[in-house]
């Protein structure tokens, strides 16, 4: 990144903030609103051995009682907070059935080997033990070139009702946010692709956060008003491992 990219970027996480604590003029809040809000509510209720599926910086660990939850990650990459470096292919190197929850929030969508990593996580979960799944449903292409697949909340209950009973199924967000997150997340790659545009961009950045804010609360109030449950973004499951 250039040095004025650099202070573009620096700049836009100093006013807009940053994951997991993004302001509501920013470009991705849409995306996220309702995923941060069912994080921030399920999080603190978890106690024991807590296992971090593609845990990346654990940004959700300010949300979990860490007095109460011993939080372990693991990812495909290393990193200061990855504390096991997996491959997606192999058997974890994590003993079975030692984990009291596990936590897989917009992974599924870039793994390679979907059955694996599901069979992973059903092993090292203890029975009775809390899943939590979060993926994408209707979001712009993200991670390339691995992004993969997207679910719907019937698609992901699909997937662990076998070994899993579903406490929780939930659609996050609706038309407003679906439709206000993709034109926000296409004006913002649209605008990087060349460098004339970029310039523009930082020159504009005031009007940029003003247009991010008003299609923000825009797309929030026609959220209230949408009870389809057809046109959401984003897919959260909560379940509880069955016996055997």
């Amino acid at each position: 990144m250039s040095l004025i990219g650099d202070i573009y970027s620096n700049l836009y996480k100093k006013v807009c903030g940053t994951h997991p604590h993004i302001r509501f003029w920013h470009f991705q809040w849409l995306a996220v609103k309702d995923l941060y809000s069912d994080l921030k509510r399920i999080l603190p209720t978890l106690e024991g051995r807590l296992l971090d599926v593609g845990c990346g910086d654990k940004p959700y660990s300010t949300w979990i009682n860490l007095e109460k939850v011993k939080h372990i990650g693991i990812d495909i990459y290393p990193g200061s907070k990855v504390d096991i470096v997996i491959d997606t292919d192999e058997e974890w190197l994590l003993e079975t059935s030692s984990f009291d929850a596990i936590l897989c929030t917009q992974v599924l969508e870039h793994t390679a080997n979907l059955g694996n990593t599901i069979e992973e996580i059903t092993r090292v979960l203890k029975t009775g033990g809390i899943l939590i799944l979060t993926v994408p449903f209707i979001y712009n292409e993200h991670g390339t070139p691995d992004d993969y697949r997207r679910f719907s909340v019937y698609g992901l209950k699909n997937l662990i009702e076998q070994n899993y009973e579903v406490m929780e199924a939930k659609h996050q967000g609706g038309i407003g946010s679906t439709v206000g997150a993709l034109v926000l997340n296409w004006l913002e790659r649209q605008m990087n692709l060349y460098k004339y545009s970029r310039i523009l961009k930082g020159v504009i950045l005031p009007l940029w956060i003003f247009f991010c804010m008003v299609i923000n609360l825009s797309g929030w109030l026609i959220d209230y008003s949408d009870r389809t449950q057809a046109f959401y973004s984003n897919a959260l499951i909560v379940a509880k491992k069955k016996c055997g």
